[in-house]
């Protein structure tokens, strides 16, 4: 998928390219090995594209989201007290608010864009993070090595962030992994909704959506870059599930 995305980058013209006359053209049609949709874009270029586009997004939303996350749960479980009550309250409030409502809200006052889309997911994807670090360093802040740091005069931002944080590094590594996958789900279901990217961005699920309306008659427009989100996600779970056995960490991320 990688090696797709860079050729579709390097080599491949634009996406948006259309060719009426070629329109609707099925797989394996000279030159359009995937075919074409009904505006006659290739199917072929536009998923190159789209991949793009999906790595780019979830990739980028992980790692904010991971930042940001990983900031408020350590924090909230070293420090504790008040500033664990109020950051706690956050997560709660945040989970208490389907994401769709969030989404359905900003679709009606920002451009759809792949900007606001980071953004937008990045607000909500934040806070397994958050709370799988919490869990992690309220473990962690009890080990031994924790307590001789203090004994020796460490500073609790220091013990933060030479202690705790690399402590975490597996976990979050991990989960970050499966994230991205969830992240792409995300994105594409938004598309097709059309809460989320449209032309001239590359999206798979924009594409799915231009082609339910023909899948009697024009099957793989629908089919083809559902297929890739299909491959995306999968291939992202299952370098999740291989990191995960690799470090032996369970689902709570110990």
């Amino acid at each position: 998928m990688i090696a797709l995305a860079l050729f579709a980058v390097f080599w491949l013209e634009d996406p948006n390219t259309q060719e009426l006359s070629e329109g609707g053209l099925p797989p394996f049609s000279p030159g359009h090995p995937l075919g074409t949709d009904v505006l006659g874009r290739d199917l072929l270029n536009w998923c190159a594209h789209g991949i793009v586009t999906s790595l780019m997004i979830s990739v980028t939303v992980t790692l904010l989201s991971a930042v940001v996350g990983v900031t408020i749960g350590t924090l909230s479980a070293y420090v504790g007290g008040w500033v664990d009550a109020v950051l706690m309250r956050i997560v709660d409030l945040q989970l208490a608010v389907p994401p769709i409502l969030v989404f359905l809200a900003a679709a009606m006052v920002v451009p759809r864009n792949v900007v606001t889309m980071v953004l937008l997911l990045s607000s909500v994807a934040w806070v397994p993070f958050a709370r799988l670090l919490r869990t992690h360093t309220l473990v962690e802040r009890e080990r031994g090595y924790i307590a001789a740091a203090r004994l020796a005069g460490a500073r609790k931002g220091n013990i933060l962030i030479s202690h705790l944080v690399p402590a975490a590094a597996t976990p979050i590594v991990v989960f970050s992994s499966l994230e991205v996958g969830g992240v792409m789900l995300y994105e594409a279901g938004l598309s097709f909704l059309g809460l989320g990217l449209e032309p001239p961005t590359p999206s798979l699920g924009y594409m799915i959506a231009q082609g339910r309306d023909q899948l009697g008659s024009s099957w793989w427009i629908a089919t083809v870059p559902g297929l890739f989100i299909v491959v995306l996600i999968l291939a992202a779970n299952l370098i999740g599930d291989g990191l995960r056995d690799r470090f032996h960490v369970d689902n709570g991320g110990h």
